[in-house]
């Protein structure tokens, strides 16, 4: 029993740790903190189970199963003592968020004979079961648990995906128990387990450790895992650089994985993350940007039409949407939604995007890279302009009007579902409970007379999900062209050029070059940059 506390402890202060932290400081200000925390924790963990020492237990086996179909599944389990008011640690599962923790369809726990609340979820797609159990004087107790659904996404041939996701500090075997049975429990079709590196630390990333035949065997069960690679450059631990950008589904390694003496101790900063990307996009590869806007480098890469899709939300801060997405999108650019989790699973956070017959992961990349995507950690959208669907485009000549409907739900209530046109709300519908869940939906009519996009998000200030996390959803576009031309804002192009200016200002004072080859090279992409910007403003100009 004291190795599983350990253990669980362990990974519960990698946890804590990381989904606190922001990628500018590359997590590293707040560990200090994260294991204040953490002994903090154990230390209330070690009085409940000295508690529990002193008291009778009772034997207590968990089946989790569809209500549908019947079917087995993994779940999460909270259990909480009444008679105190206080949850109940499980050191036999794999802790999570909010006093949950993950377990297999079959779980056998020890509790104390005492009336205890079980509560169980599935996903984000599932009412949450609760039952209060009477264990007063009993050795053993089986409870099934049938957890229906509220929605279904497969039903509307949607497939979810993780983009990001690393372990650390595991054991081997604690790192396929994890992954074998977390992402089951929160109902994730795809997961991508990516390679990255950083000196000295990453003699404990357990994930670097798995091999193109670990992430086989564990594809025999219900989730499918794909490989990646986080390339990445910082200036100093985890000052700002050049950025952070995943390559997934990868043939081999791009190297080096880790560019610099900021990450790698060693080295210069003369190679571009450019360089990587290129390198991974002819080897066929998926190119998707990390931690929103965090980077030099990101806007050069999208007019360079070099990323397939923009992530936000994976760890770290939660930045904004008009910090990328807007803008890239009102220069025209087509920008699918994506996200991930960065360092370990820690909240629902992932990305739909539909796939038909059997999944693969270059199917679901291909459908993610085209724009079908809608990013979420809990509620589920529908969305339509007439018959167009996300990442359609809509083509006019002339001024007309458009049907627009739209629909969301989730379990926790998620505030309310908002209509976006170019970056502005012009449309909004409150969410309201419906049968143990949440709905928002909509028929709205406007007209259309200019090029743009249309999506959907939910926006609730208070809105917070199973495990306390703040609630996100946005889907990604469907575009206009009035007139076969895209939409384009002249402003937002004199923005990023001064950005991109900016960045320049900064490797020209921190970076370390060998050579002025070196410097040469990184400076190419920024410049390409600015004159694509420049270009598209003079192309802009001349049809006015």
């Amino acid at each position: 029993m004291k190795d599983s506390w350990e253990r669980i402890g362990l990974l519960s202060l990698v946890l804590l740790w990381t989904t606190s932290c922001l990628p500018a400081m590359a997590h590293d200000h707040t560990r200090k903190g994260f294991f204040r925390t953490q002994q903090r924790r154990l230390a209330r963990a070690q009085v409940l189970q000295d508690a529990a020492s002193k008291e009778a237990s009772c034997q207590l086996k968990v089946e989790l199963v569809d209500a549908d179909s019947g079917r087995p599944v993994a779940g999460l389990l909270r259990i909480t003592d009444l008679s105190r008011n206080q949850p109940i640690d499980l050191p036999e599962l794999i802790q999570r968020e909010g006093d949950w923790y993950a377990a297999g369809a079959k779980a056998e726990i020890k509790v104390p004979q005492a009336q205890l609340k079980l509560e169980v979820l599935h996903g984000i797609t599932t009412k949450k079961f609760t039952r209060v159990l009477e264990l007063q004087g009993l050795d053993k107790r089986t409870v099934k648990v049938s957890l229906k659904r509220f929605y279904n996404p497969s039903k509307q041939g949607l497939v979810s995906g993780n983009t990001h996701l690393h372990l650390m500090r595991l054991t081997h075997a604690e790192a396929h128990r994890y992954l074998r049975i977390v992402p089951q429990a929160d109902n994730l079709d795809l997961v991508f387990l990516s390679h990255l590196r950083r000196l000295p630390d990453e003699r404990t990333y357990i994930s670097n450790q798995f091999t193109e035949a670990d992430l086989q065997r564990l594809s025999q069960g219900e989730v499918l895992f794909g490989n990646g690679e986080e390339h990445r450059h910082n200036f100093g631990r985890g000052g700002e650089g050049y950025g952070h950008v995943m390559l997934l589904d990868l043939i081999k390694l791009i190297r080096p994985v880790s560019i610099g003496p900021g990450i790698m101790g060693t080295g210069t900063d003369g190679l571009p993350l450019q360089r990587g990307i290129r390198q991974a996009r002819s080897d066929g590869a998926t190119v998707i940007w990390c931690h929103n806007s965090f980077g030099f480098e990101d806007i050069p890469n999208w007019m360079g039409g070099l990323v397939d899709a923009q992530n936000i939300f994976d760890g770290g801060s939660r930045g904004s949407y008009t910090d990328s997405f807007y803008r890239y999108l009102n220069l025209g650019l087509r920008v699918p939604f994506s996200t991930g989790t960065d360092w370990f699973i820690y909240d629902f956070s992932r990305v739909y995007t539909p796939v038909q017959g059997k999944l693969t992961a270059k199917k679901w990349l291909r459908s993610l890279a085209a724009g079908r995507s809608y990013i979420t950690n809990g509620p589920m959208f529908e969305f339509r302009i007439g018959e167009n669907r996300i990442g359609d485009t809509i083509e006019r000549s002339q001024p007309g009007a458009v049907k627009i409907t739209g629909r969301v739900v989730g379990r926790s209530d998620f505030g309310k579902l908002e209509l976006i046109q170019n970056g502005r709300v012009i449309h909004a519908q409150r969410a309201v409970p419906q049968e143990g869940h949440y709905q928002a939906a909509f028929e709205f009519s406007t007209s259309v007379d200019q090029s743009g996009w249309f999506a959907l998000r939910t926006a609730g200030d208070n809105a917070k999900n199973a495990f306390g996390r703040p609630i996100f959803g946005h889907t990604s576009p469907i575009y206009v062209e009035f007139a076969g031309k895209p939409v384009f804002d002249p402003n937002i192009a004199q923005q990023l050029i001064q950005e991109i200016q900016q960045g320049v200002e900064v490797i020209e004072a921190k970076g370390t070059f060998a050579d002025q080859q070196e410097r040469t090279t990184v400076m190419k992409v920024y410049e390409e940059g600015i004159r694509l910007l420049q270009q598209r403003l003079k192309d802009h100009a001349a049809t006015k």
